[in-house]
């Protein structure tokens, strides 16, 4: 049985050790070299990145509560009480894009219409925050305008798929049945319309300022 020195072994734990070393230093290097995500993203393509993403949230949210109404609830049938005093359940279907639109019959151009609106709305919301100053008041009720429209997208879309925009609840004292994409819409334009007409008439969506410019570079000659 061969046998090694001690000399020998502490050198094959240098070598093991160094190996390590280096093997470290490579995956550090590695992973250097990819930051991670986001990281090269400034904030206001942060925010933009955001108000979609949470926006196509407020759109699945929409359509799974609807998928649950229509397995739940029997379509014409009488209202059922919910734990929420002037609130009751009712499955309808309507063909307009919000309930005060009412029915629009065949014509589902109007839909594709109005998700075109709504798009461009988002665009022009994403793009006027953009300009805003970082500290101006308005820049959050903008964003939360265009988080909103993004869900408000569900209605159009549902009718533009299958024909209607399926509804399951009616508020004591209205008489349409509506659901969450319509509750979108009431707060975009009941709510947060307002507000930001007040905003802006109060001047709180001062434009961002533009930076100043570099400080000239002394070259040392003394002169004035």
């Amino acid at each position: 049985m061969e046998t090694r020195s001690t000399d020998e072994r502490l050198h094959a734990r240098a070598t093991h050790a160094q190996g390590a070393v280096l093997s470290c230093g490579a995956f550090s290097a590695i992973v250097g070299r990819n930051p991670p995500l986001g990281a090269g993203m400034s904030k206001r393509t942060r925010e933009r990145i955001a108000v979609v993403v949470i926006g196509i949230g407020l759109f699945a949210l929409d359509w799974a509560v609807k998928g649950v109404a229509e397995r739940s609830l029997t379509f014409g049938a009488d209202p059922i009480p919910s734990p929420i005093p002037f609130i009751s359940w009712y499955l309808s279907y309507n063909e307009g894009y919000h309930y005060i639109f009412g029915a629009l019959g065949p014509y589902r151009w109007i839909a594709g219409a109005s998700l075109a609106l709504a798009a461009g709305m988002v665009v022009y919301l994403l793009h006027w925050a953009g300009e805003m100053a970082a500290s101006a008041p308005a820049r959050k009720v903008v964003l939360l305008m265009a988080t909103l429209l993004v869900g408000a997208l569900s209605n159009p879309v549902e009718i533009l798929l299958r024909g209607h925009a399926t509804d399951f609840f009616r508020v004591r004292g209205f008489p349409w049945t509506a659901n969450l994409c319509d509750q979108y819409v009431n707060l975009i334009v009941y709510v947060l319309t307002p507000i930001l007409l007040v905003m802006v008439w109060r001047g709180w969506d001062k434009p961002r300022q533009p930076a100043p410019p570099p400080p000239a570079a002394d070259d040392g000659s003394g002169r004035e």
